[in-house]
């Protein structure tokens, strides 16, 4: 399948290693899963995985290493998209770059635990999936 993966799936893969979201990017590494991102979605996530908050839930050894293990998968193993200019998550605008890149990329599905995005449901027809609905649904190991 080819998906967009919210900043939250991503910040928690790194977080998580052995959650839904962890899998999802084994599967990605292993090729079994293409993901669409944006300049838009990489910076927020570069920006989201350096806060204090966040960045020290690593080993301090290894926090660089992670966080630019996942920005090179991001930019060299991810379907790189425009950006449109859409207005949809009134709720939440930043969570519009992550539409946007789904529509642009003709995803198959978003995964995100994004309350806003979940609660939009599918946008022109592509589902929004939680990280355990998306293992389930496409058999990820």
């Amino acid at each position: 399948p080819t998906v967009v993966l919210d900043v939250n799936v991503l910040v928690s893969s790194l977080i998580n290693p052995r959650g839904p979201t962890s899998r999802i990017q084994a599967a990605w590494r292993r090729n079994e899963v293409s993901v669409i991102t944006s300049e838009a979605i990489n910076a927020r996530t570069e920006e989201v995985l350096r806060r204090s908050h966040i960045i020290g839930l690593f080993p301090p050894s290894r926090a660089e290493s992670r966080i630019q293990g996942l920005l090179t998968l991001l930019q060299n193993q991810a379907i790189q998209t425009p950006t449109l200019d859409l207005q949809i998550v009134e709720d939440d605008p930043e969570d519009d770059t992550i539409i946007i890149a789904a529509v642009e990329g003709k995803a198959d599905c978003i995964v995100s635990g994004d309350r806003h995005l979940k609660n939009l449901g599918p946008y022109e027809n592509i589902p929004i999936l939680s990280p355990s609905e998306f293992i389930t649904r496409y058999n990820i190991p």
